[in-house]
């Protein structure tokens, strides 16, 4: 396989799984964070001491910030990415929230292809979303938004959209309150998830019924998604 070509005319290029290996994706992805100008490393080696991340506000749902893993472990690829968003085709008006966004690489891919999607994300870090949102600025996607978010906090539902992603967060008390919240959403209105690592998986088909067992889902090698 040749490594995946980066152009700045076409910066998130849209490949099959089979062109290309996990690997090449990641080397990828950080040639484009080069060429975005983010500065994750050096964001990444600070939070390792900060004490700001040492308290837990609630003792009953653990937090995991995920400080001293690499930059590509907490985030996926960006060609990833935009094979999801391919798949599920979002019409324009139609809403999508990141729920752990990380450093908001959605928001980068949505905007440049889907200009009239609106997307939130949600990141529990600070520095990430500051991060984010400093290099957002440079660009006009005036949907798109990064925000600071414990989703642990009982007194916070995310807002109401049409898509929603999940990435293996954090323990289970922690994926089962986001998966009850979103359980109540789905109340109301019809949702797509995104799941996207082997535990949220797991947790889905083990306790939400909900959301696993209502439509068939869709199932792929590094993600799942469930319609309700």
């Amino acid at each position: 396989m040749k490594p995946i070509e980066f152009s700045p005319a076409r910066p998130f290029p849209l490949i099959n799984d089979d062109e290309h290996t996990y690997q090449e994706a990641q080397e990828h992805s950080v040639v484009v964070d080069e060429w975005l100008g983010f500065k994750t490393a050096e964001v990444e080696k600070a939070l390792i001491t900060s004490e700001a991340y040492n308290v837990q506000a609630d003792e009953n749902i653990p937090v995991n910030f995920w400080r001293g893993l690499p930059v590509q472990a907490l985030q996926t690829p960006y060609t990833e990415i935009r094979q999801i968003l391919e798949i599920l085709k979002p019409q324009s008006g139609e809403h999508i929230v990141d729920l752990g966004c990380g450093y908001g690489r959605m928001a980068f891919v949505v905007g440049l292809h889907y200009p009239e999607v609106k997307f939130t994300g949600y990141e529990l870090v600070e520095e990430r979303v500051e991060e984010g949102n400093r290099i957002l600025k440079k660009f006009n996607y005036p949907l798109s938004e990064i925000k600071t978010q414990d989703l642990t906090d009982r007194a916070f539902t995310p807002v109401e959209a049409d898509y929603y992603f999940i990435f293996d967060f954090g323990s289970a008390p922690a994926v089962d309150k986001t998966l009850e919240d979103l359980k109540s959403i789905a109340k109301t209105r019809s949702i797509q998830v995104v799941a996207r690592g082997r535990y949220i998986r797991h947790r889905i088909f083990q306790s939400h019924p909900w959301l696993s067992e209502i439509n068939e889902p869709q199932v792929y090698d590094h993600f799942t998604i469930f319609k309700s």
